[in-house]
């Protein structure tokens, strides 16, 4: 559209003061803003008078906003009809419109909670990446038990805990109730550790999220900044928990975090020895009660924890010190489980290569381990039935770990005997008490499983304590030789009439790999008589025993004339 031309002087000189005076016939002309393209091309656009199409805005300035009123009171329309003056309803009006709401005051406060939230949140993640010692950091196993389980307590039971059939065996419903919020507890505590918010427990899926988040944060935290925990903070660590789960988070959470491997073997310093600070804490804590010491759970937690860091070492090139293998050996026994011994005594022989060398500690439990054995086999159930391992297949399998005997009739190294019979290597009035000790429960066990054979040929193979060569005998050859007086009493009463070739089967040149093999097969024959069932009582046993040089005189003679002297002691029962 074409722009009308400007009038010219003349028609301006023609318009009346009164028509300027007026303002009729006036037009006001729009504006425009020069500016300048990308190219550097002149255009123009019509001036607008909107602060932001300003075209040199000021950046300092500032502008108040305000709101507008529902209400709106015009004081200068005052009298007319549609305008009433100001009244105290209108100011209740005001204050329901422009006061406080329950809404913004619950708004307020929830955005209150989540501050605290995410500042608690973070405070928790700054102290779990400064503690490199601390049992609380999330593992893969918390988040696989967290999506196996669940996290909140109010979710129903497991379909896998409700099937009878999937159940543990021994466990009644009370002690899978106990475990499950024993794990629950756990999930909490993690939680708050590692601050998570506690609307996340109710939602699986939103814990399992957060979890794998924490996690993550962890893990890419700078190594270079965190150094790993050292062996002496480790051990006062361990020397703070109260609970097996606390000691086995904390030793596989530092193992994690780069923290030795030769620490957790056998060092010569006392103060500095990682593994007896674990065996310690470990005892300290199955010790801390009569209930504990009976729980047997707690003693499968301890076998389990010990167990995977076995493996773990292994994985890493090392093996597990030769006194958490004898803690594992003893906790084994105390659980009746003659499989899962068999399995640590192996660890026990492959860790220490020279049982001779063995420490007090290791002895100490050797010893633990071999007196539940005998304690069990000698024992009956609650019930009055027979003991659980006089079963043919127990008390075979247990002459196996003691001697070491396998199906091709050789003994073989990892048995209880090995140990039992190093300690006497080095002469029969050098070696320790604890070790003798040692030694006459492997042989009460012997005679507690009727093996009168094997008893009569070990006698032979003692050093410095059988014939009539021997020096005369001091206190511990006297009691060695009461000891082996015993086991034969037991045996000889264990055997009863089931085996009557054990005369004719034995002779002074038998080897003891021999009398092990014929032992191990006549133990079916000795279930067969109801004498094979009991243990004769200790006290009464001991009445009947005679001195210590009629003990010897009786196991030097040959088997026939040693079974038929040992009958005639009886029983005085």
């Amino acid at each position: 559209m074409m722009r009308r031309a400007a009038p010219r002087a003349s028609q301006l000189n023609q318009l009346t003061k009164a028509d300027l005076r007026s303002g009729r016939r006036q037009r006001r002309f729009k504006t425009f803003v020069k500016r300048v393209d990308k190219n550097n091309e002149i255009y123009y656009t019509r001036a607008r008078n909107s602060l932001a199409d300003h075209p040199h805005p000021d950046p300092d300035k500032q502008y108040e906003f305000f709101a507008m009123p529902d209400l709106l009171l015009d004081l200068d329309a005052e009298g007319t009809r549609l305008v009433r003056p100001f009244a105290d309803a209108d100011e209740q009006l005001f204050k329901a419109n422009w006061g406080e709401s329950p809404e913004r005051t619950a708004a307020r406060s929830i955005l209150k909670q989540m501050e605290e939230q995410v500042y608690e949140s973070r405070q928790k993640v700054q102290a779990m990446r400064a503690q490199t010692t601390t049992i609380w950091r999330i593992t893969p196993h918390d988040v696989i038990s967290t999506a196996l389980h669940g996290g909140s307590a109010t979710q129903t039971t497991p379909a896998r805990d409700i099937l009878s059939h999937n159940r543990r065996p021994g466990l009644d419903s009370t002690q899978v109730s106990q475990q499950r919020w024993q794990r629950l507890d756990l999930t909490e505590k993690l939680r708050a550790e590692n601050g998570i918010p506690p609307h996340a427990v109710d939602d699986d899926q939103l814990l399992l999220r957060w979890m794998t988040l924490r996690r993550k944060a962890l893990r890419t935290c700078p190594k270079s900044k965190t150094a790993p925990p050292s062996p002496s903070h480790v051990i006062e660590a361990i020397k703070a928990q109260s609970s097996l789960m606390g000691i086995r988070r904390l030793v596989f959470q530092c193992l994690a975090a780069g923290t030795s491997i030769s620490s957790f073997q056998r060092d010569t310093e006392a103060d500095s020895n990682l593994p007896r600070h674990i065996r310690d804490a470990c005892i300290r804590i199955l010790s801390q009660d009569a209930a504990a010491a009976a729980d047997s759970s707690l003693r499968i937690d301890a076998l389990a924890f010990l167990g995977n860091l076995a493996e773990r070492l292994l994985a890493m090139g090392a093996h597990l010190d030769p006194l958490l293998c004898g803690t594992a050996l003893a906790l084994s026994a105390q659980s009746c489980s003659l499989e899962v011994t068999s399995v640590w005594l192996h660890r026990c022989h492959q860790a220490s290569r020279r049982p001779e060398s063995a420490d007090a500690s290791f002895m100490e439990d050797l010893l633990t381990a071999l007196t539940s054995l005998c304690s069990r086999l000698s024992t009956r159930d609650d019930g009055g039935g027979p003991p659980s391992m006089h079963d043919a297949k127990s008390r075979q399998l247990l002459l196996q770990l003691l001697t070491g005997i396998d199906e091709n009739k050789r003994l073989a190294s990892d048995s209880f005997r090995s140990f039992a019979v190093a300690c006497l290597d080095d002469g029969s009035r050098a070696a320790a008490n604890a070790q003798r000790a040692v030694y006459a429960a492997c042989i009460r066990l012997l005679g507690l499983l009727g093996a009168v054979r094997t008893l009569w040929r070990e006698w032979r193979e003692l050093p410095c304590l059988a014939g009539d060569a021997a020096p005369i005998p001091n206190q511990h050859d006297e009691a060695i030789a009461l000891s082996f007086g015993a086991a034969m009493h037991q045996a000889v009463h264990v055997m009863g009439t089931a085996d009557p070739d054990v005369l004719q089967d034995t002779s002074l040149g038998t080897r003891l790999e021999e009398c092990v093999t014929m032992d191990y097969h006549a133990i079916e024959a000795h279930l067969g008589d109801a004498g094979g069932w009991r243990a004769l009582d200790p006290c009464s046993a001991l009445k009947c025993l005679p001195d210590g040089t009629t003990c010897r005189s009786t196991l030097n003679l040959p088997l026939e004339a040693c079974v038929q002297k040992i009958k005639a002691w009886g029983t005085c029962e």
